[in-house]
């Protein structure tokens, strides 16, 4: 039982890490995943055992599976975690508060750490902390192996392996798509089944509003320098635009900082050019624009007060009008919510212009943030000889010489290359439809 087994989840019995064991437990079914051994961390024997009853129920032998109890705030516990295993997959947050005595005994036990963390100001703040004794250690620290991260950072890492010729700009636009009556007026207004969003994602986010300042002064101090040329006339545009029949504005989540964190070590490291990045969203009706924008940059700057985010983070479901609660959004609500995410690369080839464009596409965000959160643990123990030895990185840095697309590609998180024009090709049209109709 002293010995190390390649995974355990820290966090296993809250919402993102159920979801984790359930794909692990999937996937040890598969030949190419047949000898991963896994255990369970918490801090509740009770919910431990709990879910021990519900992997029993679905045929799963845990006679091999490690539980053990943990709270984070007991570094005897995190010890007892990370000297057990040869990664940790974090799943507890919000990071910002829980995550430094995780990564901090990771590095003293020689452990590989992932976690899901998409809150800038930390991620910057272990870097300062931690790279170099990461680095020292052979160990790998990786933020952000969920949702927020994967499918635009190594969207933006394989438009860019996979473009022939010089590549400039690359534009992205996300889009979730949810089904009608989530938004519907009348089912907000009564109260009904509209939750998209689960309070650790808020609490998340609440802690990052907070933070933003203190990030922005902490980016400049890290990343002195300008490594990026002049930014092309193509790509600049106002901060609303139309584009397919649909209004744009920018991104507001982390992935663009992300990916300039990337490019900025690759550039150090692999004397790779870096490209010009831009990230735009959408809503699915105009009022939501001309409402939901203004309120949430009210947010921001209230969430100077404490006071305030106190306010945020206990009554979630009236700050959003329903779309986040403690709860989290039903089955039904997941089940009918998908993502994409189209990248155009822009370039040169031959001295003439070249575009290459990627879509990234599948079900939830919480199903895509299990099992991009799980391979991306798995792929450390799969192609570490691929990977840089140590360090704290972002996916970008740690993932692009590796088959973690593949693995994605293989369990529902679509990496596409389409047409020139923009549209799929025939063969990945019939793939998604395919995907349509299994789900």
């Amino acid at each position: 039982m002293d010995e190390r087994v390649d995974l355990v989840v820290l966090g296993a019995t809250g919402f993102t890490g159920r979801y984790v064991v359930k794909n692990l437990a999937s996937i040890n079914k598969e030949t190419d995943y047949s000898d991963l051994t896994w255990g369970i961390a918490g801090r509740s024997k009770e919910k431990l055992n709990y879910l021990l009853v519900e992997l029993v129920d679905k045929g799963v032998n845990i006679k091999n599976i490690p539980v053990i109890e943990c709270d984070i705030k007991n570094e005897a516990m995190v010890y007892e975690v990370c000297r057990r295993a040869k990664v940790v997959v974090n799943s507890t947050g919000p990071y910002t508060t829980l995550s430094e005595v995780v990564i901090k005994t990771c590095i003293q036990t020689k452990t590989h750490y992932v976690d899901i963390s998409a809150e800038l100001h930390q991620m910057l703040s272990i870097f300062k902390r931690y790279n170099k004794a990461a680095e020292e250690a052979n160990v790998l620290i990786i933020g952000a192996c969920g949702y927020g991260s994967i499918p635009a950072v190594m969207g933006f890492v394989h438009l860019q392996n996979h473009f022939k010729g010089t590549l400039q700009t690359v534009e992205c636009y996300t889009e979730i798509e949810m089904p009608k009556r989530v938004y519907s007026l009348g089912n907000i207004l009564c109260g009904g089944d509209n939750c998209l969003v689960h309070f650790g994602t808020w609490d998340s986010l609440v802690h990052e509003l907070g933070n933003f300042p203190e990030y922005f002064r902490m980016k400049q101090e890290i990343f002195p320098d300008a490594i990026y040329g002049p930014e092309p006339e193509d790509i600049k545009k106002s901060f609303f635009h139309r584009k397919s029949a649909k209004i744009w504005f920018p991104y507001p989540g982390p992935d663009s900082n992300i990916v300039d964190m990337t490019q900025r070590y690759l550039y150090e490291k692999e004397g790779k050019q870096p490209v010009h990045f831009k990230m735009y969203t959408t809503m699915p009706l105009l009022i939501h624009l001309i409402l939901i924008i203004p309120i949430f940059y009210c947010y921001y700057w209230l969430s100077y007060f404490k006071c305030f985010r106190t306010l945020l983070r206990r009554y979630p479901r009236f700050f959003t009008a329903g779309f986040m609660s403690h709860e989290g959004p039903s089955e039904e609500n997941m089940h009918d919510t998908k993502y994409n995410f189209v990248l155009s690369g822009n370039g040169r080839v031959n001295n003439k212009n070249k575009r290459t464009h990627l879509k990234v596409f599948g079900t939830h965000p919480y199903e895509a943030t299990a099992i991009a959160f799980m391979f991306s643990a798995i792929t450390i123990l799969k192609d570490y000889s691929y990977m840089p030895k140590g360090g704290v990185l972002t996916t970008g840095a740690a993932y692009y010489k590796t088959k973690l697309i593949d693995r994605l590609n293989n369990h529902g998180i679509n990496f596409e290359f389409l047409s020139d024009d923009g549209e799929e090709i025939t063969e990945n049209k019939r793939m998604k439809s395919k995907i349509e109709s299994m789900t």
